[in-house]
């Protein structure tokens, strides 16, 4: 009996080892299935040739703009800050020209740069104040505007540039293709070369949206500040000449 029992333990230990050993063994399989199937993206970046060079470009050019608004297109800039703008009504309220004129000198903005041309037209009628203040004030929004559309630019670029770069490599592909005649050859080159034009188009897309993105977002956000320049201007102007009008 106690034999019989040994036997059964050893039978069931062996057992377990061989599970054991299959299931390292599957485990290891495992790994290096993924392992091949993994992707070098830097090394498949860099099958792009001239389109890859090209799309690094305008994705280095999208970030340069990102950063260039970023920097220049805050509220302090344009609007000015809150408490610019108070000392800005407060000027207008003692119709002080000399103080008006060195806030721009001191906190240069969109804002205080109308606020010196009012206090340096003040003889002038209301009307043709307000009027030529709005062109000025007109003129610095539409320049920022303007530096927004490189981001326009650079989302609109960024696919045709990754779709030429697909389009080039399925003319490649097969290319090759049709010089092959082993099957299992031809295969492998059309899969390697299919792969390699579609990375193109991944990139140029991983490019485009976020360019596209920040586009809108710095749109929306300069019609923003210029509601509000277009406020803050219309309340010194009123302080400054309508009170008298």
């Amino acid at each position: 009996m106690k034999h019989t029992r040994s036997i059964t333990m050893g039978m069931l230990s062996f057992a377990g080892l061989i599970l054991l050993r299959q299931q390292c063994f599957a485990e290891a399989a495992s790994g290096e299935a993924e392992a091949a199937a993994s992707i070098d993206w830097v090394s498949e970046l860099q099958k792009g040739g001239a389109t890859g060079v090209a799309l690094f470009v305008v994705a280095a050019a999208g970030v340069l703009f990102v950063v260039e608004r970023l920097v220049n297109m805050r509220r302090s800039h344009i609007v000015g800050e809150q408490s610019v703008v108070a000392q800005a009504v407060a000027l207008a309220e003692s119709k002080d020209s000399d103080q008006a004129k060195a806030l721009y000198q001191e906190h240069p903005s969109s804002f205080t740069k109308v606020v010196q041309h009012m206090a340096e037209h003040q003889d002038l009628e209301p009307a043709e104040v307000l009027e030529s203040a709005a062109d000025l004030a007109g003129r610095d929004i539409e320049s920022h505007r303007r530096k927004i559309y490189g981001l326009g630019v650079v989302s609109t670029i960024a696919p045709l540039l990754g779709l030429l770069g697909t389009m080039v490599g399925m003319i490649e592909a097969f290319s090759k293709f049709s010089k092959l005649t082993d099957s299992s050859e031809a295969a492998l080159v059309l899969g390697d070369s299919i792969g390699k034009a579609l990375i193109t188009t991944a990139v140029g897309l991983i490019i485009a949206i976020p360019s596209l993105a920040a586009f809108h977002y710095f749109k929306v956000r300069l019609g923003a500040l210029a509601d509000q320049l277009e406020a803050e201007l219309d309340a010194v102007h009123r302080k400054w000449f309508r009170k008298n009008a």
